[in-house]
């Protein structure tokens, strides 16, 4: 879960954070920024398609205690997430600038996702704070998620 939570936040502060750079500015008025927020927008949609995969894949099969819940169920939080991040990108996309009440707007939307995985936020704050007393498989589970995100 952490490298879940890591990574979707990772993505959704990137975005916000050239987004906020690109405030003021019209579309197409500065290009490396604007295709790396894109590239980070979309990064967290692929972030939570490969947690929903990851989840689907391994359900029944991984024993995570107090958290058996948080993964049983991201499926339909995945999804309300996804819906919620693809109605940000549609106004970044239908802006033809990218003004204030965008960064805004976009701003909202990724913190109500952030939001939806709250759960798997404090799980992963848990977890850290065991530091190297970690299980094994906790650190196997983060490097198959994280191997199968960078291979997208």
């Amino acid at each position: 879960m952490s490298a879940f939570s890591d990574s979707l936040t990772g993505e959704l502060n990137a975005a916000l954070t050239f987004l906020r750079r690109l405030e003021g500015q019209r579309k197409g008025s500065a290009f490396a920024f604007e295709m790396t927020m894109d590239r980070h927008r979309y990064g967290a949609l692929i972030v939570l398609e490969r947690w929903a995969d990851l989840t689907r894949a391994f359900a029944g099969h991984v024993e995570l205690g107090i958290y058996q819940e948080l993964f049983d169920s991201a499926a339909p939080r995945v999804k309300e997430a996804g819906d919620v991040l693809e109605r940000a990108n549609n106004v970044v996309d239908a802006a033809d600038h990218y003004g204030p009440e965008v960064v805004e707007a976009c701003r909202m939307a990724f913190d109500r996702a952030a939001a939806i995985f709250e759960g798997e936020q404090a799980a992963a704050a848990r977890a850290a704070s065991l530091g190297p007393m970690q299980p094994e498989e906790f650190r196997e589970f983060r490097r198959v998620f994280l191997g199968d995100l960078g291979a997208r």
